[in-house]
């Protein structure tokens, strides 16, 4: 069936930048004043003029392009990864950079675009301005981490040209460039056209194409997941009854009615004692799941009738599923009920999620502006905060973002909310969440105007009603992400009780007051180091003894230089050195010693000689590699010395049995 359009248009395909182009007199977009502009940055970095090749032409309009491209992405709260958005973004990066590599640029460049975007568009775009040094922090460690790729990568291809036979560079050494060292395929066919290779681009589509087939069916199965068991039936639930009205800022507890029901996705009438579903009720005082923070559980409520809940869910904006269990009596769409959250939990969520602010502006304090919110979780019994940086915080900078929040805390800030224009809050310096889409009209999280949020969360009335917040850990969750996690109020103290009755338990153990623990522990630290220092001196003797006993076993070899091979167990890497160490003392200058054995349930291989024996043609990582095929394992080394491991102990004699049988 056609139906006319409420708007009768045709897209041309324009552009604003084709227009721009018309408006200017030029040929081309790349000729307008923008990118022209960053064209000429490209210039300045490579010491080449526009308009006289090409090739070099296209690649300065390659990294104005992608220059711009990243600049906004990131701005936007995409930041570099392997898949999704964050892929596309570390593609474009690293194709820019290959682009300035080929003109002879090997340090990171880009950055110098960033200034030059904002200046020429941060007056249109201030989240550019707002996110500026994110922006050039993250570049900036992209690149050097792309730098050593591009290294690893360019050995890679010389070695497959080296190596080649014929002029043909196969498609899935083109795909392995592309995919795993990021080289566009167009550069790579350029470095192989300059040796005078060529590309097998079937096999290279290929294995693009099998690619794009595995993302494909994974982006499937995530829609299908993402679906869940709603299977689009919530879609229809919304635009027949609207939207749940959320009262839950306001109340704990509220009258609503029924307005639908679904059972394994599914509508239904009602639901029984002992039967689970969603129900959909048309106001409620249930904080749904999103920004992090988890949703209520409680009670619904009528005569009669008793249905726990578990979970609440938005899968649509503005819908509320209560995810119920019915314990007792029956429930039915058109029921009149009292919807009452669970109290208890929901503060100690509210002072989690205040608490996440309050860390957010302690860790921009300590850490930089450059800090933004990349993702949190709300929970009752702790919290999570992702940020972006570009290193770990030191044990002393942890201390001082602690002691900045619970200094905060402690002065007892009164937390108000109020809506307003999005316009109005960035005019007021209010933090949006990184990489969040926000409309018009925003709630404002304020507490006390040293941290102002835009968030939808339930949150205290003071900051001292969280009581105490305390750091439990602090890591790396991806490039340029680290992650806090932190408990409060109960919790909290349950940590710091914890550590308390752990204090005392030591305490206990070593005889001494709580107060004394620290000094009594480094002492007996000091006196288990001379414990074993005089073992290692005593065991040192012993081997003394030892390798004069196994000196004497050695044989000459068929190069006619003598050799040991022994099996050795309980000795680790370190422990075969130091029998090498003293054997040496104890062999004749052109010697060899292979050394075999268990330690900890895990083959060990060594072998060493002196350089009069590898003269005579001894040769370690030869013994090695044939020895570490018995226990399924490999090593490396030099023709002087080589070690190895393996995973299969029980090949350990007859690694031994070949390398005599190679050596004599």
């Amino acid at each position: 069936t056609l139906k006319p359009l409420p708007k009768k248009n045709i897209d041309t395909g324009m552009g604003l930048e084709r227009i721009a182009a018309i408006m200017q007199g030029v040929t081309n977009n790349y000729e307008t004043d923008v990118l022209r502009s960053l064209v000429a940055v490209g210039e300045r970095i490579c010491g080449v003029e526009y308009g006289k090749d090409p090739a070099v032409d296209m690649s300065l309009r390659i990294m104005a392009d992608h220059s711009r491209s990243v600049t906004f992405m990131i701005a936007d709260g995409i930041l570099p990864s392997n898949e999704g958005r964050g892929y596309v973004l570390r593609r474009l990066l690293r194709r820019a950079v290959m682009k300035a590599n080929l003109l002879g640029v090997e340090k990171p460049f880009l950055n110098e675009y960033v200034d030059q975007i904002v200046k020429l568009m941060g007056h249109v775009y201030p989240e550019i301005i707002e996110n500026r040094e994110l922006t050039r922090q993250v570049i900036l460690s992209e690149e050097r981490r792309f730098g050593a790729t591009l290294r690893q990568g360019k050995a890679y291809l010389e070695d497959a040209l080296s190596g080649l036979e014929g002029t043909v560079l196969s498609g899935k050494t083109a795909f392995t460039l592309h995919d795993t060292y990021g080289f566009p395929v167009e550069v790579t066919e350029e470095i192989a056209a300059g040796r005078g290779v060529s590309i097998d681009m079937d096999e290279f589509k290929a294995c693009m194409q099998e690619q794009k087939d595995r993302a494909r069916a994974a982006n499937a199965d995530d829609a299908e997941n993402a679906w869940g068991t709603y299977d689009g039936t919530t879609t229809a639930i919304l635009e027949q009854c609207g939207p749940t009205a959320f009262v839950g800022y306001e109340v704990n507890e509220a009258l609503a009615k029924v307005v639908a029901i679904l059972a394994d996705g599914k509508r239904v009438d009602h639901l029984e004692a002992g039967q689970s579903g969603q129900v959909f009720l048309d106001m409620t005082p249930f904080y749904a799941e999103k920004g992090g923070q988890v949703g209520d559980t409680g009670l619904i409520c009528a005569d009669g009738l008793k249905a726990c809940v578990t979970d609440t869910k938005e899968p649509e904006k503005g819908l509320h599923a209560h995810q119920v269990t019915v314990e007792e009596g029956l429930i039915r769409v058109g029921d009149e009920v009292s919807a009452r959250i669970d109290v208890a939990r929901r503060e100690r969520i509210r002072r989690n999620h205040t608490a996440t602010h309050i860390l957010h502006w302690a860790l921009r304090e300590v850490l930089g502006d450059h800090v933004k919110q990349a993702g949190s979780l709300v929970a009752p019994d702790r919290l999570r905060f992702d940020f972006t940086h570009f290193a770990a915080c030191t044990p002393e900078e942890l201390a001082k973002i602690e002691k900045l929040a619970n200094d905060k805390i402690m002065e007892a800030h009164p937390v108000t909310t109020y809506e307003t224009s999005l316009t109005a809050a960035r005019e007021a310096g209010v933090t949006a969440l990184f990489g969040e889409k926000y409309g018009e009209v925003v709630r404002v999280v304020d507490a006390d105007e040293f941290s102002r949020e835009l968030c939808g969360g339930t949150h205290v009335k003071n900051t001292a009603e969280i009581g105490l917040v305390k750091i439990v850990s602090e890591g790396g969750v991806g490039a340029n992400l680290r992650r806090i996690e932190a408990v409060t109020s109960y919790d909290a103290l349950e940590r710091v009780n914890g550590f308390e009755a752990d204090v005392k338990a030591v305490a206990a153990a070593l005889k001494c007051p709580v107060a004394e623990v620290p000094a009594k522990a480094q002492a007996l630290v000091k006196q288990l180091k001379e414990l074993e220092r005089a073992a290692r001196k005593a065991a040192a003797g012993a081997g003394a003894n030892d390798a004069a006993t196994m000196a004497a076993g050695a044989q000459t070899t068929k190069a006619g230089y003598p050799a040991l091979v022994v099996r050795v167990d309980g000795q680790d890497m370190g422990g075969m050195r130091n029998m090498w160490d003293v054997l040496r003392t104890k062999l004749p200058e052109s010697a060899a010693v292979v050394l075999y054995g268990e330690h900890e349930g895990k083959p060990v291989l060594m072998a060493a000689a002196t350089d009069a024996a590898v003269e005579a043609g001894f040769d370690a990582v030869k013994v090695i590699r044939v020895m570490g095929a018995c226990i399924k394992g490999g090593g490396g080394g030099r023709a002087n010395m080589a070690t190895a491991g393996g995973k299969d102990a029980s090949g350990l004699d007859a690694a031994g049995d070949v390398a005599r049988e190679l050596l004599f």
